[in-house]
């Protein structure tokens, strides 16, 4: 198969073996999808997203001129930052070409799609034990950094995962979880901060992913469970449909200051995707509002739109657990998605307030939800680090100066 011209599968609701959906080209920097008719004619074929990637009413081909050609559920099973840095190491070549990236990333992409012609190499793929990675771990000298332990972890050639931060997939009490590490150049304790943060999230009404902190010797791992997959009771890995905040908003580059990268957009297009009768959207929306406020309190300022997304379960498209909530030791007091319709990304109360009824809370309401979180990660900061057996003051906790800023 020529290398502008790619098959494309996917992992359709309790199936462990994928089916060839349709065929891909990219020619000139022009996507081309077309799905296969006998695809389409499966009762049980889903479309690869609700808006680029719907069943066509002709035989034209759907078009992408956005990021390159690649429709956005390409992209975000691309490997980028860390694993593509890994992948070219692996390789001994820059991987400049995007249908090389998918052609040779590995089997852990995000979602249930792959963009390739030897599907049987991303089946092969098998994450290491998360057991396996901490013995790797507690043999590097201490002069290497941890992010070396995913080079050496046997069998493993690199990880389609983004995200600049060394991470991989591992199995880990009988599911796949996502371990990040911290690298030369990372804050200090940045997998304790994040591990802190999440579970914090919990405790203020966001569903978050499930994480899990280890420490060996003096290297931390967090450990965050996949949303994106299930391993049966007899070892088949399932795999579910995953759109990205940036792919659900039709963003090209990632720019700070675009206009339709903020969150009021991000609720309207929750309502386009996942509008049916039985799926409570409102409750979605507040669900988003709560998170960009928490983003706002502990001064994550990394909640980009590819840290968010939606996933498709039970027949329908739904927001995807939080699953990057990372904290700055020095926080500039703005996110990296804007909060205000007018653009405004400025972390502050005012701000929080002014747009809270674009997702169905009123302000008394938004006001006390601000003041509880305030209160709950002031009060919980210390306690979870020492409920994980690290000093209480290890990570210190957000002084909220920046919520009083004007807006």
């Amino acid at each position: 198969m020529s290398d502008t011209h790619k098959p494309v599968w996917i992992w359709l609701p309790g199936r462990p073996e994928p089916v060839r959906c349709g065929m891909f080209s990219l020619a000139r920097g022009v996507g081309t999808f077309h799905y296969d008719d006998d695809y389409l004619a499966r009762p049980d074929a889903l479309p690869l997203d609700e808006f680029s990637l719907r069943f066509p009413r002709s035989r034209a081909g759907l078009k992408e001129t956005r990021q390159g050609g690649l429709f956005g559920v390409f992209r975000d099973a691309s490997p980028e930052g860390f694993g593509l840095a890994l992948l070219e190491q692996l390789r001994g070549t820059t991987l400049a070409d995007p249908m090389q990236r998918l052609e040779l990333s590995e089997g852990d992409s995000v979602g249930a799609i792959e963009v390739c012609d030897d599907i049987a190499a991303k089946l092969a793929f098998e994450p290491p034990a998360s057991g396996h990675l901490l013995d790797v771990l507690a043999a590097l000298p201490p002069e290497r950094a941890s992010s070396h332990a995913a080079r050496e972890i046997r069998g493993m050639h690199g990880t389609s995962l983004g995200g600049e931060r060394p991470k991989l997939t591992v199995l880990h009490q009988g599911q796949h979880w996502i371990a990040k590490l911290q690298d030369r150049g990372d804050p200090p304790h940045a997998p304790l901060r994040e591990y802190v943060a999440m579970r914090l999230a919990r405790r203020c009404g966001i569903q978050a992913a499930d994480v899990q902190f280890q420490t060996v010797g003096e290297r931390e791992v967090l450990l965050v469970k996949r949303f994106d997959r299930q391993v049966t009771a007899s070892g088949q890995v399932l795999r579910s449909l995953y759109a990205s905040a940036h792919t659900v908003l039709r963003l090209d580059a990632q720019t700070r200051g675009e206009r339709q990268r903020s969150y009021v957009a991000l609720a309207w297009e929750i309502g386009r995707w996942c509008g049916r009768a039985d799926v409570d959207i409102a409750a979605m929306q507040r669900e988003l509002w709560r998170r960009m406020a928490f983003n706002a309190i502990c001064g994550n300022g990394d909640d980009h739109p590819r840290n968010h997304g939606l996933l498709h379960q039970d027949g329908r498209w739904g927001l995807a657990e939080a699953f990057d909530i990372a904290p700055y030791i020095t926080f500039s007091g703005t996110l990296a998605m804007a909060i205000t319709r007018e653009g405004s990304a400025l972390a502050t109360t005012a701000n929080l307030l002014a747009t809270c009824g674009h997702f169905g809370y009123d302000r008394t309401e938004a006001a006390q939800y601000i003041e509880a979180t305030k209160d709950a990660v002031a009060t919980s900061w210390a306690a979870e680090q020492s409920a994980v057996g690290v000093a209480p003051d290890t990570v210190p906790p957000p002084d909220f100066t920046w919520l009083k800023g004007e807006g």
